[in-house]
């Protein structure tokens, strides 16, 4: 199918770089439109839509008709086409490089997720020097509590750096891709430290290329810090093999979603949304398609049993916790005292998160796969049950 929709973009290039040469009062006016058309046949091919975003495409088109726009007239479609071949229609293996920051003494070569872990040595020399001349603009404009630029250097080099590769046809559709397995992969650390870790600074290198480029630091909240704990490397191993499964079990995809939301959640200030996030946690490791009937209950009674220590207290602060949730979703206005939420339910709801997600932990170690009760899977439904009625 692929060949057929690369002849076919091929072909509609062409017909826009014709119009673009016979009509200049159109061009801005159409460009958007035009291009949103090629992008259109993109997405008819699976293989293609993994490859090359929109913006790629933008690039592509737009690098012959603005800024080669002086010898635009003696471009010929076979020479037009070859462009494309070697550029949009090519795929290259991009190599990326993530620091993370306040983040030290990690293991090398470490497995996180779905990236390496390298020190600042095992850069890539041109990628050294492109980190290094960024820090040192970032001391001119603020000094991030260093007194000095090499202080600020030498502190960002100490730090820890993920390195991943993937496939694509242009850098814009690389460096969504490869962000989007750098934040999976912080997710890890995120979790199992509580604090968040920002990724929103990279660098790439493209095989056999002398091209590179990256993305620059942006503001965010301020980061956490941590050093690497020996008794974490068993759980980031466990969960790295979660995230980067093909073909995971149901409590393995609901461990990797609450990773996921938990991850998100550092990242905000907001009382009250970390709050509804991680209440999210505890119902997407819990709850199934046949608990959409009292859902509070429901998710109460399975906490409680599941974690096994005071039961009670456990069921009534879930339900305690729902209820501040929904008064925050549902916009009421006038929250009883027991409605607003506090920087303690936060705390607590951390923990009760933390205490449902070590148990199906154990549960996947002994080969539970379900929550909800199937036909031959040993499931954490059937294995509550048996609690209730004392079969256990």
């Amino acid at each position: 199918m692929a060949p057929q929709i690369e002849e076919q973009l091929q072909r509609a290039a062409i017909d826009f770089l014709h119009d673009w040469k016979k009509d200049p009062k159109q061009r801005t006016l159409k460009w958007n439109e035009r291009i949103y058309e090629l992008f259109k046949i993109i997405q008819k091919s699976d293989s293609l839509r993994n490859r090359i975003s929109l913006q790629d495409i933008g690039e592509t088109i737009g690098w012959v008709c603005t800024y080669l726009n002086k010898i635009l007239e003696h471009i010929s479609d076979e020479e037009f086409t070859e462009y494309l071949k070697s550029t949009i229609l090519a795929t290259k293996t991009y190599h990326f490089y993530y620091p993370i920051y306040n983040v030290y003494r990690f293991p090398k070569n470490m497995k996180l997720g779905h990236s390496i872990v390298l020190t600042f040595e095992d850069l890539p020399k041109e990628v050294q020097q492109d980190f290094i001349l960024t820090w040192k603009h970032h001391f001119t404009v603020n000094t991030e509590y260093a007194r000095t630029e090499g202080e600020l250097v030498d502190r960002k080099k100490a730090c820890t750096y993920l390195h991943l590769v993937v496939m694509a046809n242009g850098h814009y559709k690389a460096t969504e891709r490869a962000s989007s397995l750098a934040q999976d992969s912080v997710h890890i650390l995120r979790f199992l430290y509580a604090v968040h870790f920002p990724v929103n600074e990279c660098r790439y290198t493209i095989e056999g290329s002398k091209n590179r480029g990256g993305m620059e630091s942006v503001g965010e909240r301020f980061p956490g810090s941590a050093s690497y704990v020996e008794k974490f490397g068993k759980m980031i191993s466990e969960l790295t093999d979660i995230i980067t499964k093909s073909k995971p079990t149901t409590i393995e995809r609901k461990i990797k979603n609450t990773v996921r939301i938990f991850g998100i959640q550092t990242s905000i200030t907001s009382l009250e949304v970390r709050f509804v996030l991680l209440v999210t946690c505890l119902e997407s490791l819990l709850l199934t398609e046949s608990d959409r009937d009292y859902i509070l209950w429901k998710l109460a009674e399975k906490t409680a049993f599941l974690i096994g220590k005071n039961r009670k207290t456990i069921n009534d602060f879930v339900k305690s916790a729902y209820k501040k949730r929904s008064a925050f979703i549902h916009e009421k206005t006038k929250k009883k005292k027991e409605e607003i939420i506090t920087e303690t339910d936060v705390f607590n709801m951390e923990s009760v998160v933390f205490s449902v997600f070590r148990k199906l932990m154990e549960f996947r170690e002994r080969g539970y796969a379900e929550i909800q009760k199937k036909p031959n899977f040993q499931s954490i439904d059937e294995h509550i049950e048996e609690i209730k009625f004392g079969k256990e």
